[in-house]
């Protein structure tokens, strides 16, 4: 990492702790965790944290990560597939030096360690972001492409565009921004509501199409978001700041898909029925949602889990979708101090022990939660302020004549560097102190510490191809895959399961969920069932003349017409699960197409019973005929 650089203001005093430069103990030191670096590609158990809090604001917290580290340490160990003989002593084999029990132990974890221990990392450089002006936006409509038809013909079909020298008149949202977060590191995104951290971090987490251009380069362990978008989808994981899930299954429903739809194949587990037991009730415990496990995730409708145990089952849905890169927008709102502290407590376990990237934005966030990150990154009307250590930005703004109130959270005073109405200037620094994001932009590009960014930028990319990590990247998420051994569209698809095991888990989901709103569809056929026999009264002894043709064809419309409208309740489930398909999706559990069939196939039966029911009871009380002559 960047510990050993300047740009992290630190000294050693000769007694093993690391100060700050004025002499406070560090970040890390605070935290108890001295994250080790992972540029040597050693993937290593992370250390525990002493005097670990239990409390906060005189709220209990329920995340420990001393305990998340020793119950993954545990399910790794116990269920992965012993290496082989030539294995072992391939790892063995060196330069002739003696026998290391630390290389030969991180070694064997790096080889025997799936589905946890892929290292990936982020890196981008000069990304800027392009966007449409809100004004150019419009609901589409049927007629819509049609019209985009006429108005594209109507400019010369595009060929003045491209003779144009004036380029594009787009709408600048993002402007050359760099740096790197190596596997194992923690980036805290700061800005004011609308300074850009949101577009940042769909970029960051691969989602770019409703961005007009982007330029500049993104890399995840040197695969380009185009190969992870195709092929490698569920190694860059994005979360937004609502919480999408299935509200009438449980926390253990939940998780017990996601662990399914992920599961590694044979070749890289012995026992992949106990991983599945052993996983889940790991990702229970470690996240404090042992005691809500067979409640309800519920949602704004529907009561449920608390906020704060809801942010906690996506982050282990996100964990059991074994994603490399997390990325995570404004999810600390909403949520109280002591709920902030259990999520970014239950963030620091991931990302210690998974070796993952993580990604946050918060706002507001308390000093016990900055403390927990490893850099920050100050952002303001689209332009870099800074990007470097935690704690090393206080420091740096300082140096530009920005002074920090005492009881002024770190955060905060980051947040509203370039509001003059807030902040303070350093005496002597009246004139020369930077006023807008312009000028704070400008000064950060003439700085020393953006240039140790764009050097730590170039070292890591330099690494990445040094270690060859994309080819490991494409060979670990090859091994999980089912049946790619055989096939070899396997290992191009972004899925790791196969579509006949994606239609039996969405099943087996799809039944939960309608057994979790059982109350529901029997009101539903009750409600039906009522009807039938109320029109059928209405129609009772129709008379057998010509006189009852005309109502009888209107019971039969009737019939056809309520069961076509009773079907469009069912628009209701559809349209609110689309966003919860989306983000499952996006982790590569399962195909679209799956679902739909498992859709078709599971509400089959239940329709099939409620419209015979119906038929049956409206038939004979309308008295129609018994026989065919």
């Amino acid at each position: 990492m960047s510990g050993n650089n300047p740009f992290n203001s630190r000294s050693d005093d000769g007694g093993g702790s690391i100060t700050d430069r004025d002499g406070s103990p560090s970040s890390d030191e605070l935290k108890g965790n001295k994250r080790q670096s992972s540029s040597s590609g050693s993937i290593l158990p992370a250390p525990e944290r002493a005097d670990e809090p239990d409390m906060s604001f005189g709220e209990p917290l329920h995340v420990s990560v001393t305990r998340g580290t020793s119950r993954f340490k545990s399910i790794q160990r116990t269920y992965s597939k012993p290496l082989t003989l030539d294995e072992e002593e391939e790892m063995m084999a060196g330069d002739g030096s003696a026998f290391d029990l630390t290389t030969w132990l991180s070694g064997r974890q790096q080889q025997q360690g799936p589905p946890f221990a892929t290292r990936v990392g982020l890196v981008f450089n000069e990304l800027s972001v392009y966007g449409d002006n809100v004004g150019d936006r419009h609901i589409a409509t049927l007629a819509t492409p049609f019209w985009k038809l006429a108005k594209f013909a109507a400019h010369g079909f595009g060929i003045p565009k491209l003779l144009s020298k004036s380029g594009d008149k787009h709408r600048l949202l993002l402007k050359n921004m760099s740096g790197v977060v190596e596997d194992g590191e923690m980036l805290l995104v700061l800005g004011r509501p609308g300074a850009g951290c949101s577009t940042l971090l769909r970029v960051l987490g691969n989602h770019r199409k409703t961005y007009r251009r982007i330029d500049g380069n993104v890399s995840y362990g040197g695969l380009t978001p185009e190969e992870v978008g195709k092929s490698y989808r569920g190694q860059v994981a994005y979360n937004a700041e609502e919480d999408m899930h299935h509200p009438t299954l449980t926390v253990r429903q939940t998780l017990d898909f996601a662990i399914r739809c992920k599961m590694p194949s044979t070749r890289m587990l012995k026992d992949r029925s106990g991983y599945k037991v052993e996983f889940l009730d790991t990702l229970l415990d470690m996240y404090g949602l042992a005691g809500c496990a067979d409640t309800i995730v519920g949602n704004a409708f529907l009561r449920g889990v608390s906020g704060g145990e809801r942010k906690r089952v996506s982050i282990a849905e996100q964990v059991a979708s074994g994603a490399s890169v997390d990325v995570w927008d404004g999810s600390t709102r909403g949520l109280d101090s002591s709920s902030a502290l259990d999520y970014v407590r239950s963030l620091r376990i991931t990302t210690d022990v998974l070796r993952k990237s993580t990604v946050v934005s918060i706002y507001q966030a308390s000093e016990n939660i900055y403390e927990l990150f490893d850099k920050v990154m100050v952002v303001d009307e689209g332009r870099q302020l800074y990007f470097g250590p935690a704690s090393g930005a206080v420091a740096y703004f300082e140096s530009l004549g920005i002074q920090k109130p005492l009881r002024q959270t770190t955060a905060d005073f980051l947040t509203g560097v370039t509001q003059l109405g807030e902040r303070r200037i350093v005496p002597g620094f009246e004139k020369s102190a930077p006023r807008s994001a312009e000028d704070f932009e400008r000064m950060w590009i003439e700085s020393t510490h953006r240039s140790i960014v764009m050097q730590q930028v170039s070292a890591f990319e330099k690494q990445v191809q040094e270690d060859a990590r994309g080819h490991e990247i494409r060979e670990f998420v090859d091994q999980t895959k089912m049946g790619a051994e055989s096939n070899r569209l396997r290992r191009r698809s972004p899925y790791t399961s196969t579509i006949p095991y994606q239609f039996i888990q969405l099943f087996r989901r799809e039944t939960a969920i309608m057994w979790g709103s059982r109350y529901t569809l029997a009101f539903r056929t009750a409600y039906q069932l009522i009807f039938a026999a109320i029109v059928g009264a209405l129609f009772n002894q129709l008379p057998e003349t010509t006189d009852g043709a005309f109502l009888r064809s209107g019971v039969l419309f009737f019939a056809l017409l309520f069961s076509s409208l009773v079907a469009q309740a069912e628009m209701v489930a559809a349209v609110s699960g689309r966003l919860v398909t989306y983000k499952q999706k996006s982790l590569s559990m399962f195909h679209p197409g799956v679902l739909a069939l498992v859709q078709t196939v599971a509400d089959m039966v239940p329709n099939l019973i409620t419209i015979a029911l119906f038929s049956l009871i409206l038939y004979e009380a309308a008295g129609l005929a018994q026989t065919a002559g």
